[in-house]
């Protein structure tokens, strides 16, 4: 295969380069996810559609759209900022921009879910 056959490339804002590179915001497997759930205190967000959402996911998440970030939902205002917080959505590109958002509301521990929830494999999904 030729240098970037079959590859897709994503486009990211300034802003969500400045939160990945801070290191703050964390881009992890599915499997890795995971066993940050099973290790317990992490807040998780699902930032898809409502009615994603109903389709299933992960339990204990929140839904909360990716784009009423532009300020803090009163849901996370009362959060530990030094906390584990997990975005997930289908693929992994409206987590990409909540964890940015998050990292400009001074959340500092954040992951999101590479590839989305379409590579779960931990089968704890609400139906």
């Amino acid at each position: 295969m030729a240098d970037g056959e079959g590859s897709v490339k994503v486009i990211i804002t300034a802003e969500e380069q400045r939160a990945l590179d801070s290191g703050a915001y964390h881009l992890i497997s599915s499997e890795a996810a995971e066993d940050l759930v099973d290790r317990g205190g992490v807040t998780i967000l699902d930032v898809r559609s409502p009615q994603e959402y109903g389709d299933g996911h992960l339990r204990d998440s929140l839904n909360m759209r990716y784009d009423s970030f532009d300020q803090l939902p009163p849901e996370l205002e009362g959060l530990d900022r030094d906390a584990p917080v997990l975005a997930y959505c289908r693929t992994g590109n409206r987590a990409r921009k909540t964890c940015a958002q998050l990292i400009n509301n001074g959340f500092t521990n954040v992951y999101n879910m590479d590839k989305g929830i379409l590579d779960w494999a931990g089968v704890t999904v609400a139906w």
